[in-house]
């Protein structure tokens, strides 16, 4: 994983400067510190911060074909390379290095356009062909590699991280409001929107066509796409048992590196998987790292514990104080790019920074497998469906119908209700103009991929799409792990793996009020019985009410001149907000409510470190 951008002369020949490329990898260090490199082409320009983990001496980028027709660089792991270039050399293609994603280059070669069908792994990918002036932008299928772009004047400009991209010249820094509207009402925001007005984010499973003088293509070569009709059961042993080898393969691949790797444990039942597998079957002993946050219902201490000991791993914890949430959330938003509303942003950047101080360079998570092992508590709620859809009035059916292609089905919030608090909480001149910026007037997903789906299967996509891939592998992941030059990888998302638990029957993943009923089969015998019987419990950090009553008067970032400045939201409700939050006995629900106190404070601190205009 390291940190990529460039500059593609799109309409016409305006010069490419080596310095403003050098600018953005400056300001893209902390993904790569392990070295630097532009390239300037015909027409283009590519730049690399490097962070090795393979062929540590000759992996170095960007990388040209043979012929040095073909120029690309990647950010990320391509996890099947062995058997790629097993494949490539038997074809009689020549490789320079011992990196694997020098693959890339190959495939392209012999593929054309579909070589990111073959790809298994987590990548952002920038491929320049100086025969057809062509440039490839490509995001990883499930979207854990972070890409954003924008159009300045004639040239197309792209980054891992838009802080790279505010570094050339030209550049606009505006706030968009549908970013902080798509906050309100959805897990966070949805590529290809960003707070960044003018600057977009790479679908996931998507390659952007990039040619001189032709419109841009914008193509979707994957998707998480389930079947309408359950395919043929075939029988819970089955599932059971591919689903173990799968997940010791998805495992060992990410295990690859010239560099030592570490795991999370959180001391729920997913990192424990990951954990546990490496101790039976791969290693006898590893890094692993925890966060301690709070006491009392929020403390896992103990389940930490009991995995790190079971496993034999060298064991790293952080306890993360209240205070200490307040004094690093500036940092946050920094490097996350985006506003937050919940706290636990801060305990991910902490959590990495332990990371940073340890031999490992990378991680394995057990991010994914509530998406698609029905872990949330939006799947048991779907099990009384019946009882909701009495309380739906026409105007939510009709929305419901619009966003998520069926009127009874509801992703989380009653949105036409919680637009009443929307009202109270934004300007009245940003109200004026909700039309024009309104998260709800067009659906985040494509509604046809949803349709004539099991509720299951249909909650299942739309998690995928809006709360893992741009905020939970965006902002929480992503950014947070390379604040600290960490690498996050994750095996639940495994392509292999997530086309098999595709085909798996839903009664095995939501079996009775049973969640991840499959998953926690798959892990008996490997796993301590006292982590698969314990009660689902969501990674938390205490939120803004606790942090109010913490912050000994600094609350700068709420002040009436700076929410007055921007103009977004409502001083006095702001303050109205302010008085409730510090009272003694004031607390919100955890996921249930939603933190707009933290939403104004962190749409203000993204506009002040950023200097955005609105």
């Amino acid at each position: 994983m390291c940190a990529i951008c460039g500059v593609l002369n799109w309409k016409g020949c305006p010069e490419i400067r080596q310095e403003d490329v050098e600018k953005m990898l400056k300001a893209l260090r902390h993904r790569g510190p392990d070295g630097s490199r532009s390239l300037l082409l015909e027409g283009a320009a590519l730049g690399f911060n490097r962070l090795s983990f393979v062929d540590l001496s000759g992996g170095m980028q960007p990388l040209q074909n043979e012929d040095e027709t073909i120029s690309m660089i990647c950010n990320g792991e391509i996890f099947n390379f062995q058997e790629l270039r097993r494949e490539l050399e038997e074809k009689g293609h020549r490789f320079r290095t011992k990196t694997d994603v020098e693959v890339i280059l190959h495939l392209y070669e012999e593929e054309g356009l579909d070589f990111p069908n073959r790809l298994n792994g987590q990548f952002a990918i920038a491929l320049y062909d100086g025969r057809a002036k062509r440039l490839l932008l490509v995001r990883d299928q499930i979207g854990i590699c972070p890409l954003f772009y924008t159009i300045v004047g004639e040239q197309v400009v792209f980054a891992s991280e838009i802080k790279g991209i505010l570094e050339y010249p030209g550049v606009e820094r505006r706030l968009n409001l549908k970013a902080v509207d798509q906050l309100m009402n959805f897990p966070g925001v949805v590529s290809p929107t960003t707070f960044f007005d003018g600057i977009y984010s790479l679908r996931a499973g998507h390659m952007l066509q990039i040619e001189p003088g032709r419109e841009i293509q914008d193509r979707e070569y994957w998707d998480m796409l389930y079947n309408p009709v359950e395919e043929e059961d075939r029988g819970e042993a089955y599932y059971v048992e591919r689903l173990r080898e799968l997940l010791k393969e998805a495992i060992s691949r990410r295990l690859i590196a010239d560099v030592p790797i570490g795991f999370y444990i959180s001391g729920g039942l997913d990192s424990s998987v990951v954990a546990c597998y490496i101790g039976k079957y791969l290693l006898n002993s590893y890094y692993s790292f925890s966060a301690e946050i709070g006491s009392g219902e929020l403390d896992e201490s103990r389940f930490q514990q009991i995995i790190h000991e079971y496993v034999d791993s060298t064991h790293y914890v952080t306890k993360i104080t209240e205070d200490e949430l307040w004094e690093n959330l500036t940092s946050v938003i920094y490097h996350a790019e985006s506003a937050v509303k919940e706290s636990y942003d801060v305990a991910a950047f902490l959590l990495s920074k332990l990371v940073s101080g340890s031999p490992a360079k990378a991680v394995l998570t057990g991010q994914g497998s509530d998406e698609f092992f029905c872990g949330y508590v939006g799947y048991m709620v779907d099990l009384f469906r019946g009882m909701q859809k009495d309380k739906m009035t026409p105007e939510e059916c009709a929305l419901n119908e619009r966003l998520w292609g069926d009127p009874y089905f509801r992703f989380e919030r009653n949105h036409p209700e919680i637009r009443k608090l929307h009202r109270q909480v934004y300007s009245k001149d940003a109200w004026s103009q909700l039309d024009r910026f309104s998260a709800l007037a067009e659906s985040p997903i494509c509604v046809d991929h949803v349709r004539g789906l099991s509720t299951q299967r249909r909650r299942s996509y739309i998690d995928y799409k809006l709360r893992l891939s741009d905020h939970l592998l965006g902002e929480h992941g992503d950014r947070m792990f390379f604040s600290h030059s960490v690498e996050g990888r994750h095996p639940f998302l495994d392509k292999e793996l997530l086309e098999f638990v595709a085909t798996i029957p839903d009664k095995y993943k939501l079996n009775g009020t049973n969640e991840k009923y499959i998953l926690k089969k798959a892990a008996q015998g490997i796993v301590p019985d006292e982590i698969l019987k314990r009660k689902k419990f969501p990674f938390q950090a205490p939120g803004m009410s606790a942090m109010v009553k913490q912050s000994n008067g600094h609350l700068d970032f709420l002040s009436d001149s700076l929410i007055r400045k921007y103009g977004v939201f409502d001083p006095d409700h702001v303050r109205e907000m302010l008085r409730l939050y510090s009272k003694p006995d004031f607390k919100l629900m955890g996921a249930y409510e939603i933190d707009y106190l933290l939403i104004v404070m962190t749409v203000t601190m993204l506009c002040e470190t950023f200097s955005l205009s609105v």
